[in-house]
């Protein structure tokens, strides 16, 4: 017979109330707690005063049974909305209290003792408390992801069989069916190079924090962020900044904004419209970090074509003629800098690399060629279109082979000096 069935024990429902009552009053987390979760916050302090006693008096680790009921009433702490934090803290004050109550009813154990297995019995039934604690929260976690997951899917193709079930799930993710909302793509970019999928969740989290109302979730197609709002200046701004938090690196990810959808039913026109951003600014405007699609709807009117090379090539071919086009295609190079930086001088220079005499020399050799001021913003509209309609050329046009893929020879001269060496 071993020492603790030799000793009455005491009672421990009574042992369970104290110690409960001892948590409420030191604990704030749970002194607020509702009637039925403290009532199984009662009966675990219950077993947990049986476990405490057994293992003190008998000097040894709790079962694995013992331990798993713990561990149970860890999990279902979690979906109480008890923080890891309040429970463990309840723990150390309830092993004080049972502490102090065996202490009082059987003085004749020694102190040294009974504080030693004491602060053993904290730290197992901690430790165990908390894995299991951990365990259902990062599964509670992943289960509410797919369930946005799936939801955001489903609102993107518009996959539900009425508008009652649409809103419905609209609600479940805190979103208003009837108010206009903003769709965000964010992936990788052509030359990212591998997955970026760290850094796409890592703008997740940035922008779940620092975009109120937002809800992001990681697709195959990237990172799908819908924001209510009726604008999308103030979005760009929010998304380029969490962009830049989570990496200095241009080129390795990349954001488009689609219009404001006016209700949920138009959210996946939304979501293409931000897809569509992405791919056009990453052809026109490759140094930049987010595009907005109201500034990339024009040129979303053209295609991969004849009709987009015969229009190039009509407009720009001349500058490309010559048996040595090194020097003609520096100027179209010049032109696509010029025209994509806002026709800034000194920006697409510096762009460039190149001196601003020098950018003003081959600005002058392509007005005299065109025989129009191309200095001029209303003379130079359909240079300013060829030119950047250029990167889109199909690989069957004559341009192609002297420009490259997707624009890729409109580099600066450093790249190119680079290249050569």
């Amino acid at each position: 017979m071993t020492t603790s069935q030799q000793d009455p024990a005491g009672d421990f429902e009574s042992i369970g109330r104290y110690v409960t009552r001892t948590i409420c009053d030191e604990n704030v987390d749970y002194s607020v707690l509702d009637t039925s979760v403290l009532a199984d916050v009662v009966e675990t302090n219950v077993h947990n005063a049986r476990i405490y006693t057994h293992a003190i008096l008998d000097r040894r680790k709790p079962t694995s049974d013992d331990l798993a009921a713990l561990a149970a009433a860890a999990r279902r702490r979690v979906h109480q909305g008890v923080t890891l934090e309040a429970m463990l803290r309840a723990y150390r004050i309830g092993a004080r209290a049972m502490w102090a109550d065996l202490s009082t009813r059987r003085p004749d154990i020694d102190q040294s003792v009974l504080t030693d297995w004491t602060l053993r019995y904290i730290d197992w039934v901690s430790s165990e408390a908390e894995r299991a604690y951990l365990r259902e929260r990062d599964q509670l976690v992943d289960s509410r992801h797919e369930t946005i997951r799936l939801l955001i899917s489903r609102l993107i193709e518009d996959d539900f069989p009425s508008p009652r079930d649409r809103d419905d799930a609209a609600r479940t993710l805190g979103l208003d069916s009837s108010a206009p909302h903003v769709a965000v793509l964010i992936g990788p970019t052509g030359g990212s190079g591998g997955s970026v999928d760290e850094l796409l969740q890592a703008v997740q989290q940035e922008i779940r924090r620092a975009v109120p109302g937002a809800v992001a979730v990681l697709l195959r197609r990237g990172t799908v962020v819908v924001v209510p709002g009726t604008g999308t200046t103030g979005i760009e701004q929010a998304v380029r900044r969490c962009v830049t938090r989570v990496t200095d690196r241009a080129g390795i990810i990349s954001a488009g904004v689609g219009r404001p959808a006016t209700s949920l039913a138009g959210l996946g026109t939304a979501v293409h419209e931000a897809e569509r951003a992405k791919a056009l600014g990453e052809i026109l405007q490759p140094d930049g970090w987010v595009h907005r699609y109201e500034e990339m709807s024009f040129f979303d009117l053209f295609r991969h074509g004849d009709p987009v090379d015969s229009f190039v090539e009509t407009v720009l071919g001349d500058h490309l003629d010559g048996a040595e086009s090194t020097g003609r295609i520096d100027v179209i190079r010049t032109l696509y800098v010029y025209f994509t930086v806002g026709m800034n001088r000194r920006v697409a220079a510096s762009r460039l690399g190149i001196h601003p005499n020098t950018l003003d020399y081959r600005l002058r050799q392509a007005s005299k060629t065109a025989g129009v001021d191309l200095t001029s913003s209303e003379n130079s509209f359909r240079y300013q279109l060829a030119v950047r309609l250029l990167p889109i050329c199909s690989s069957s046009s004559r341009l192609y082979d002297r420009i490259g893929p997707a624009g890729t020879r409109l580099t600066d001269d450093r790249t190119r000096t680079a290249e050569r060496t």
